[in-house]
């Protein structure tokens, strides 16, 4: 999760900020309301502190996301790769009661975070999972081929929401 630093990928990607052209609710509310969320949340200072000099520009806004994305969502298990160390501390503070794995467990997935693409995570996501995928210009048509209903591309993380009550949608987000 880094940050857009050709000026010419944002600006491409400036009309598709805040959620302007987004007809859903559900879509808008989801980007105004988390994505675009610019009120400090109650662990973002402690947790910013704890982060590495090299890290604090490149990451802490991907790792705020992650935040408001598990207080959002509040999932009962969230799956992410060994290494996910600030990740998953990160998402420990937004949501307390849910359960972390590195592997995948027996039920359904309430989030899961992929670093590159794994065809073992789709077999464990539900109506109610949330797939997020880093590192996503490198794997966007991947992603795109999702069996999603409403993806969202951020241009360094994908989120997918596959609950079927919602229109299939695929929006861009400058974030």
């Amino acid at each position: 999760m880094q940050k857009v630093t050709n000026p010419f990928v944002w600006l491409a990607r400036f009309r598709h900020r805040r959620g302007y052209g987004v007809h859903s609710p559900f879509a808008f509310r989801f980007i105004t309301d988390v994505i675009y969320e610019r009120c400090p949340y109650y662990a973002y200072r402690e947790l910013d502190r704890a982060l590495p000099l090299s890290m604090q520009m490149r990451k802490r806004k991907g790792l705020h996301l992650l935040l408001r994305l598990a207080n959002h969502l509040q999932p009962q298990t969230i799956v992410l790769p060994t290494e996910a160390w600030w990740e998953k501390r990160y998402m420990q503070s937004g949501c307390r009661r849910t359960s972390f794995y590195c592997q995948w467990p027996d039920d359904e997935v309430g989030m899961c975070l992929l670093r590159e693409p794994s065809e073992e995570a789709l077999k464990h996501m539900g109506e109610h999972s949330v797939l997020l995928l880093d590192n996503l210009q490198r794997h966007r048509q991947w992603f795109q081929s999702l069996p999603s209903v409403v993806s969202f591309d951020l241009y360094d993380l994908g989120i997918a929401f596959f609950d079927k009550q919602y229109n299939k949608q695929y929006y861009i987000v400058n974030f």
